[in-house]
């Protein structure tokens, strides 16, 4: 799996580092928040939410990079968001798992141990686009 960013009015894609394929997962898992299945990652979801304040609004509005007719062309269309509330809410997320120790049982047993990585890098990608852009994220399998 590999994770990219777009940014609205800028030609090209930007590649997580490592490909993202933890982050990927996550909010994969995060989507279903409530739907009563179980995960490590869905737990992890939930314990980001209620301990740490994240808001998954901006973290599950992805959508998959190559559109194969004008359904998913429609949805891919949405997946653009402001960067400001994705930036915060990864900015959460990165914070929560480098200081919430409970939280590492979960990235190892859903095998996210590189989300931590990835929530960063993504932050650090999204740095400077807060006020000025809308982007979205895209992935492949």
């Amino acid at each position: 799996m590999r994770l990219w960013l777009e940014v609205e009015g800028v030609p090209g894609r930007r590649e997580v580092p490592g490909g993202g394929a933890a982050l990927v997962a996550f909010m994969s898992f995060a989507v279903s928040r409530g739907f009563g299945a179980t995960h490590p990652l869905i737990a992890l979801a939930d314990r980001l939410h209620d301990a740490h304040g994240v808001r998954f609004g901006p973290l599950t509005t992805f959508y998959e990079a190559e559109a194969e007719d004008a359904e998913d062309q429609e949805k891919l269309e949405k997946a653009w968001q402001e960067a400001g509330p994705l930036a915060t809410e990864l900015r959460k997320v990165a914070t929560a798992l480098d200081s919430d120790a409970a939280l590492a049982t979960f990235l190892r047993r859903g095998g996210a141990e590189a989300l931590p990585a990835d929530a960063h890098a993504l932050t650090a990608m999204l740095h400077g686009l807060e006020d000025t852009r809308r982007v979205r994220l895209v992935y492949a399998l």
